[in-house]
């Protein structure tokens, strides 16, 4: 499944990220290419030395490379990445892996639900599992962190509100995806309270919310 990732850093991505999307049985893979390669050259070579019958459908923008994969490649100390779907955890896990961070540097938490538990024995020294939803609120809890991102859907964003804002320090950085353009007013309602000099950002149908947490709050 992530054998084309791979093929692109061979050919020249200095950066490779992976995006499941279930609803649609689709998977997204970006690359970063520096100035001046060859990009179609590129693609076509990946996919040949990995045996693809067809070019998969691509497009190409020109962006500042700091506008992504920032975190623990562009200077953080320590990340954590938690998440209930194991497909998730494995993209994040190979992800980190493809773009050269260690295990020491980003730190991912499967915790089993309902609807996914997943128990593997290869999986890398970056996951650890846990065994309920409890043990989130373990994980995010046991330290204040300047960032946090929560990229989920908008019920989950307006009922984990409170530990979301828990988890950071006062000004930490906090983004809020996963949501569609329609669904911000609803977002604002809720963390309009909590956050100050509030961005909104979209693409397509999507839309991101992101601001700093005030430091005169905290929720105990």
């Amino acid at each position: 499944m992530f054998s084309l990732p791979r093929a692109l850093s061979y050919q020249g991505a200095s950066s490779t990220r992976i995006r499941q999307y279930q609803r649609y049985s689709a998977i997204c893979v970006s690359s970063i290419f520096l100035e001046g390669e060859d990009i179609n050259m590129s693609i076509s070579h990946a996919a040949d030395s990995i045996g693809l019958k067809e070019i998969p459908r691509y497009e190409v923008k020109i962006i500042e490379e700091d506008d992504w994969m920032k975190g623990a490649q562009f200077g953080a100390a320590f990340a954590i990445g938690v998440d209930i779907d194991s497909q998730a955890i494995a993209s994040a896990s190979e992800n980190a892996t493809l773009n050269n961070i260690r295990p020491d540097k980003l730190q991912l938490h499967l915790i089993a639900s309902q609807t996914s538990s997943s128990c593997r024995d290869d999986w890398p020294s970056r996951v650890v599992e846990g065994e309920n939803a409890f043990e989130i609120d373990t994980v995010i809890h046991k330290d204040k962190y300047d960032v946090v991102i929560a990229n989920i859907l908008l019920n989950p964003l307006l009922n984990l509100a409170d530990q979301i804002i828990f988890s950071t320090k006062p000004g930490a950085i906090i983004g809020l995806s996963g949501i569609l353009s329609e669904q911000v007013q609803n977002l604002l309602q809720k963390y309009s309270l909590f956050l100050e000099g509030i961005e909104v950002s979209k693409m397509d149908d999507w839309a991101c919310v992101s601001g700093r947490k005030r430091k005169n709050i905290d929720i105990c």
